[in-house]
């Protein structure tokens, strides 16, 4: 959703009407001491709609294992959206 803010951003910048629109998805870790829950939201317009969780302590290790990839990223300020 950032991104679609900031390339319409630039668009009105430049004098064009913005065309991005977000996509409204969530794909969040949660870190919880020890463990961790990750969750995917798709608000879509039923019957399509996905929602599920999965915890365990791999999404510990693994939002620990994306901040330091983001941070080094942010540090060499080569951070670039998927």
């Amino acid at each position: 959703m950032v991104t679609a803010k900031a390339l319409n951003i630039a668009a009105l910048m430049e004098g064009n009407a913005p065309r991005e629109g977000g996509s409204c998805k969530a794909i969040c870790p949660a870190d919880l001491g020890d463990s961790g829950i990750a969750f995917v939201a798709q608000p879509q317009i039923p019957p399509h709609g996905v929602n599920w969780a999965l915890p365990g302590k791999c999404v510990h290790c693994a939002k620990i294992s994306f901040e330091k990839c983001f941070l080094d990223k942010v540090r060499l300020g080569t951070s670039v959206p998927f």
